[in-house]
Formats: C-alpha cells, sequence, structure tokens
C-alpha cells in the first residue's frame, strides 16, 4: 500500500504519525512526505534562509531514514506567508496522481498554529480533487478509495476514531525525532512526544502503553 504524509514543517511527521509509519514500513508499504513550508524560520539564529532551509532539509532526510520513508518532496513555500493557492495545491494534487496513495495523513483541522490548518485545507482539497476531473494536466485521474487521517502535533484530537498502538516502535520514532537537532535546542519536543503519545496509549488499555491518535477524514 502506498502511504503519503502531508506535512506542515520539517519533524510533523514525526511527532504526528512517526510511529504509525515505522509499522507501515515493516508491512512492506511505500511512503512519501511531502513538507509544504521551506522550514528557515525554525532555525532564527542562521541568518542565511537558503543555509537554514539546507539543515531542515538535511534533518528530514535523515529522519525518513529511520522511519523507512521512500521519498521526501519539499515544495518550500514561503514560511509564515503560504496560503490556499492555486500552485501548491497543484502540486499536491500532482503528487497524489503520481503516487497513487491508498492512504494519507495530514493534520487535523484544529491545530492551534496557523500552518498545520492551512496545510489541512489543502490536504482535504487535493484528496477529493485528484480524484475529479478537474486539472486534467496534472496527470491521470486517481478514483480508487482512500482515506484521509488526520494526526495532532501542537493540539490533541479532541475525541479520536483511530488509536494506533506503536508501544513497540516508540524507541525508534523518538530516534528520528532527535534528527532534526536544530529543533530540540529551543522546545523539550523528545518529553512532550513520549508524553503525549504514552497519555493516548494508558488512557486506551489499562498499562503502560504508546499510542498516536487520529481523525478520519474519509474512508
Amino acid at each position: 500500500m502506498n502511504i503519503l504524509v502531508i506535512a506542515p514543517h520539517h519533524d510533523d511527521e514525526v511527532i504526528g504519525c512517526g510511529g504509525t509509519l515505522i509499522k507501515h514500513y515493516k508491512k512492506g508499504d511505500k511512503i512519501w512526505v511531502a513538507y509544504i513550508a521551506a522550514g528557515w524560520s525554525g532555525v532564527p539564529k542562521i541568518k542565511s534562509k537558503k543555509r537554514a532551509i539546507e539543515i531542515r532539509e538535511e534533518e528530514a532526510r535523515n529522519s525518513a531514514k529511520i522511519l523507512g520513508i521512500n521519498k521526501v518532496v519539499f515544495l518550500r513555500e514561503d514560511d509564515r506567508n503560504y496560503s490556499l493557492n492555486k500552485g501548491t495545491l497543484e502540486k499536491l494534487i500532482k503528487i497524489i496522481r503520481e503516487f497513487k496513495p491508498r492512504l494519507i495523513y495530514a493534520p487535523h483541522p484544529n491545530e492551534t498554529d496557523f500552518e498545520h490548518r492551512m496545510a489541512y485545507q489543502m490536504a482535504k482539497e487535493a484528496f477529493w480533487i485528484s480524484q475529479s476531473s478537474y486539472f486534467p494536466n496534472l496527470g491521470k485521474l486517481f478514483d480508487d478509495p482512500k482515506s484521509l487521517y488526520l494526526y495532532e502535533v501542537w493540539t490533541p484530537i479532541s475525541n479520536p476514531a483511530i488509536r494506533e498502538d506503536i508501544t513497540e516502535v516508540i524507541d525508534k520514532k523518538i530516534l528520528a525525532l532527535k534528527e532534526y537537532r536544530s529543533q530540540l535546542n529551543d522546545a523539550n519536543l523528545v518529553d512532550a512526544v513520549y508524553g503525549l503519545n504514552l497519555y493516548r496509549g494508558s488512557m486506551f488499555v489499562n498499562s503502560k502503553k504508546f499510542a498516536e491518535a487520529f481523525q478520519v477524514e474519509k474512508a
């Protein structure tokens, strides 16, 4: 099965669904990740935007190797300045029609971060347009049934439809997260992710388990 992750920023794929992606990889699924933002604003101490983007993308590639991701695609929308625009939407549609994923992961719509909410809107639009007759120049119509699973990053999902047990792969997920060294300097992401996944798992079963939670937009 082909799996596509739409990530607003470099590291959201690990935080939101990294453990689940490792499980997909172990089952033999093929995984692509499309990062929307260029990422330079996440390294404010680096004055050169070009160098900051290079750092973020290198970290993403290193993390992807641990998660088992087959391909990373960088859309490089300008940080804190992107919107639901035709250009980015067309890029996502083209990716979906080329890769033909049966399952797409994206942020849930109630994330507090504006760019996360915008990524959801773009994912939702690309999801249905890729199955329509619109934009025939962007590839062959992909009308096989797919699902859109929505993950949590900074804002917990209020009523998740799915909890994926990642207990056996939590350590590997944390290793993948630690590749984002530029992000760990300003935030304790390791404990935050560990705590969120422990909360999700332990509330699901009466024992020390780790889980990732998802909404389902369409199945």
